[in-house]
């Protein structure tokens, strides 16, 4: 335990210093071929057919004529190797869709999500750049900051911070689900508390695939935040199924919590290590996830299921 213990905070030690280092953010126009084959894909959330609508990211604006305009759009942001088809990209819309509270909008940004680590890391901070001036097209033409809500999962998250990196507007909210370890890669531009008015992230896998420290402006640490989560191994082939478990529950828990809104009994610390030390001061009753409220800190929690 104590060996895992140092570990830990020998990674939060370089990771901050990355996070709050960062010099390598780039907001640079993309050229119009790389664009090409991203999409803003909006959901109808009913059973019409075709369901979604297709819009190039350069030409956000036809979103404003098929949205409702007394509804906040919810973008989500998936993350590496996935794509719209891949489960739990699909469960995740189909939560989202739950009651047609909000506009969907699905960033479909595969044609750069699979390859090499590195390479895909290099195109998504290319992307947060046109996601960047795609909002900033939305907004010219007259659509409220205040609707705006980013939902990204893990390298998604990242490519979320970007909208208010490279504007000056700041939106309201963003939701990050167990963002992208920065570990993977060290010299890059990450998810800072300061890239909404209010940032709240789930953490499942910290120190694995998902940052080991604390990104937003309220984190949720699930079972303390680290693998395995319910259901999960603690092993498996890198990239493999059974190994991105616990790094996939973070995407489940907030689709689950869309349908059925639940509050959870929560310790509100200021450090994993008081945590594990049973040193945490207060006890309350917590929102996660879509009904989640505007609080702040460091709050763990334990779950029996995801």
């Amino acid at each position: 335990m104590l060996s895992s213990i140092v570990h830990m905070y020998i990674l939060l030690f370089f990771v901050t210093r990355t996070i709050y280092g960062q010099s390598s953010c780039s907001c640079n126009q993309t050229d119009l071929d790389f664009a090409t084959g991203i999409n803003l894909v909006y959901y109808k959330c009913n059973s019409e057919i075709p369901a979604t609508i297709a819009y190039p990211i350069t030409v956000p604006q036809m979103l404003l004529n098929v949205s409702d305009d007394n509804k906040r759009i919810i973008f989500y942001v998936f993350g590496y190797l996935q794509y719209p088809e891949d489960s739990n990209v699909q469960l995740m819309m189909e939560g989202l869709c739950y009651g047609r509270t909000d506009n969907i909008v699905l960033l479909d940004w595969s044609k750069y999500s699979n390859g090499s680590y590195s390479s895909v890391f290099r195109n998504a901070e290319k992307v947060g750049s046109l996601f960047a001036q795609s909002m900033q097209l939305l907004v010219d033409s007259g659509l409220d900051v205040s609707r705006i809500y980013i939902v990204g999962h893990s390298l998604g998250a990242h490519i979320a911070g970007f909208v208010s990196k490279c504007n000056a507007f700041k939106i309201p909210r963003i939701t990050a689900l167990d963002p992208a370890n920065p570990v993977f890669y060290l010299l890059g531009c990450y998810l800072t508390p300061n890239d909404a008015e209010w940032v709240d992230v789930i953490h499942t896998d910290k120190g694995g695939y998902g940052t080991p420290t604390s990104m937003g402006t309220a984190d949720y640490y699930v079972n303390g935040g680290t693998r395995p989560q319910p259901g999960c191994q603690f092993l498996g082939l890198p990239l493999s199924k059974t190994d991105l478990c616990s790094h996939q529950k973070s995407v489940v828990l907030y689709a689950k919590l869309k349908r059925h809104p639940t509050k959870f009994t929560a310790k509100k610390c200021n450090s994993y290590f008081n945590y594990i030390l049973n040193n945490c001061k207060k006890t309350l009753q917590i929102d996660v996830g879509y009904t989640a409220k505007d609080i702040r800190g460091s709050f763990y929690f334990h779950v029996d299921t995801i």
